[in-house]
Formats: structure tokens, sequence, C-alpha cells
């Protein structure tokens, strides 16, 4: 019966086509690993990067209420969708920021003309990211990286619109 693959507790990796793990050494369980550590003496450090933290959810607010009032829209929501603030590249944010304004903007699309309502975006863009730096050195957050990551927004921003400019 030792050679039956169905009774034998070894891998079988010839069954599901992937290595199994050596019956001599049983991998370590995570919260072993993680004590280990520990006792090696590994330091406990965090690290915060404040800047985004603030910044962003507050320039993503501070751009679609301009982008509302701009395009004469009530208290209509764009929908939130699940957001990797912290540690993402801002051209994935300003991405989203982007998607969120067009779907404002769908709201008027049938009656504005499409360079009319992309000059409105771009404007609301610009006064939220204005307003977002404005309120970020009013409250001391400035010095963190905060109004820094803004202004990579911006100059993202404006690469985007150059080189939409130049492929027309």
């Amino acid at each position: 019966m030792a050679d039956n693959p169905v009774r034998s507790t070894s891998s079988v990796p010839s069954l599901s086509g992937f290595p199994g793990r050596s019956s001599e050494k049983p991998a370590a369980s995570p919260h072993k690993r993680d004590a280990e550590a520990a006792s090696a003496g590994a330091e406990d450090r965090v690290q915060l990067a404040l800047g985004a933290t603030i910044a962003l959810p507050l320039l993503r607010e501070r751009v679609l209420a301009r982008t509302r009032s701009g395009l004469d829209l009530g208290p209509v929501a764009v929908p939130c969708f699940a957001e990797m603030l912290e540690g993402e590249p801002v051209p994935a944010f300003l991405g989203r920021l982007l998607s969120a304004q067009n779907q404002l903007a769908a709201c008027r699309a049938a009656v504005w003309s499409g360079e009319r309502i992309r000059a409105v975006l771009a404007e609301a863009l610009a006064a939220g990211a204005e307003e977002t730096i404005d309120l970020l050195a009013a409250d001391g957050h400035g010095p963190g990286g905060a109004i820094a990551i803004v202004t990579e927004v911006l100059e993202q921003f404006g690469r985007r619109r150059a080189v939409a400019a130049a492929s027309i």
C-alpha cells in the first residue's frame, strides 16, 4: 500500500503538475516567522507618508466640487470606487480623477460642446488644485510633501494635455 498515491501522505507532483513540499522540512507558519524576526532584534519601524494621505483625497474632493460648480450641476455624486491613495503612482490617481470628472461631464455632453466641457474640466482641476494648496498651506501640511504631490499631479496633467494637443 505504500505505493498507492491516494493513501500516501507525501506530495504527488505528478497529479497536480506542481512540486510539493518536502516532507522532511515543513514550512514555518507566518506567526513563527514573525516571532523569529522579532527575537532576532528586528526593529519595528513605521514610516508615514502624510503628504499623499492628506493631499490626494482633499484634491479629489476640491476638484470634483469645482467640476460640479463649473458644469452647473447640483448635488450629483460620482461613484466611489475602491481607491488606493497611499503609495499609488500619480498617473494612476490622475487617471481616476479625470475619469470622475468625465462622469460628471456626461450630464452636459448632450447640450454642451466638447471644447466647452474640456475647458471647464481643465479649469476645475486647476482651481481645485489651487484651493487644495491653499488649504494645506494654511493648515501647516505643506512642508510634509503634501503640496509637492499636488504640484506633481498638476505637472502630470500638463504633460497629458500637451500630448493630447500634439495628437490633434
